[in-house]
């Protein structure tokens, strides 16, 4: 459930990946500039895995690029790249990985089999799927961007809806705004599954088979700067109050790795604190990194730029707050049961003390 494009690409091969998947040590990233890498000869290899290449997981990128990593001894790799959040959840299981960048999702779905799973820290504060709208949609509806929520979800009864398939975030947000209006998407929507192929999506909205489409972020940026369509509701941006500082990019590892590479764990999340530091003091710095990063047109990347740059974590700790937002969802939603209890997922103390050396 991220926003996903393949690093490097061109536009077209890009918007095929779209839809996959969702305080330092020396404090030197606040004015921008990259760090010089600790020269030891022990450095220690992290092997990374994440679902597909996300603005959700370009922290990593910026701590790789500004060589964060290496000034806390550790070699990272371009993570493995995987199709799916339970992919990346699998990796960890199997110990192929030792820490995967993810949506919180993955948490929920892994800690049902594995209680040692823990949350390790945070990299973006939004629900990143998007319901965008052809521009006939826009006309008939009379609606616009400063439309109230309920008038917005209202014009998608009866609509056909495109999601990337059952049982996948993009589904889960069309249960959730059907379900605040007291409406059932299965019955009061007509659903139809496009896979995770973006220019197939963009086709099915401009040749009408589809209203609408919920599809992850950055999706509704590329359909307008096609001329496709609008974004008509952004959890993202605020669109959607409920759902307003949800943490949803994480990233993850076992207790057991905790318990063993201790040292690597904290720097990990201290070059992670650098690189979120670098971001949000650096605007112009970071949007060129997410030019390079996703390989797009300018237009584009500035776009996606300002609509997630505010959600991007400024801290990989992790609030009581933001965890109850994100577990009430995934409840209304009908993707998990049971809210697991927060001490028991997100691993407060070795986040603390990470990031309490220097």
């Amino acid at each position: 459930m991220t926003f996903i494009l393949q690093r490097r690409l061109s536009l077209t091969a890009a918007l095929l990946l779209i839809g996959f998947v969702l305080s330092a040590c020396g404090g030197a990233a606040a004015t921008g500039g990259s760090v010089t890498p600790t020269q030891s000869p022990h450095m220690t290899t992290v092997t990374v895995c994440e679902a597909g290449t996300s603005v959700a997981f370009f922290t990593e990128y910026v701590a790789q690029q500004e060589g964060y990593f290496k000034a806390q001894g550790l070699n990272v790799p371009t993570p493995i790249q995987v199709s799916t959040g339970a992919k990346a959840a699998a990796g960890i299981e199997s110990g192929n990985c030792t820490i995967a960048n993810g949506v919180i999702t993955d948490v929920f779905g892994l800690v049902k089999i594995d209680k040692s799973v823990r949350v390790i820290g945070d990299l973006l504060n939004a629900y990143a799927v998007d319901i965008v709208v052809s521009k006939q949609f826009l006309q008939q509806s009379h609606l616009t961007d400063s439309s109230p929520l309920s008038a917005k979800i209202m014009a998608l009864k009866g609509k056909k809806i495109g999601i990337t398939g059952p049982h996948t975030g993009t589904q889960a947000l069309l249960t959730y705004l059907f379900k605040l209006e007291g409406m059932n998407a299965s019955t009061d929507a007509t659903q139809v599954s496009l896979g995770a192929n973006s220019i197939a999506a963009l086709t099915a909205l401009q040749t009408g088979r589809v209203d609408a489409l919920s599809f992850f972020a950055p999706f509704g940026q590329v359909a307008v700067a096609k001329g496709v369509g609008d974004i008509l509701i952004s959890p993202i941006r605020g669109d959607v109050p409920q759902l307003v500082g949800d943490v949803q990019g994480i990233f993850y590892t076992k207790q057991s790795v905790i318990n063993t590479q201790p040292q690597v764990v904290a720097g990990y999340i201290r070059a992670i604190a650098r690189a979120e530091t670098f971001i949000h003091a650096n605007p112009t710095q970071t949007e060129a990194l997410l030019t390079k990063y996703l390989g797009l047109a300018s237009n584009i990347t500035s776009a996606i730029y300002q609509a997630n740059a505010p959600v991007i974590a400024t801290s990989p700790q992790i609030s009581q707050a933001a965890y109850t937002i994100a577990g009430q969802f995934h409840l209304s939603a009908g993707l998990i049961t049971q809210v697991p209890p927060f001490s028991q997922i997100v691993a407060t103390s070795t986040i603390t003390s990470a990031l309490a050396q220097s």
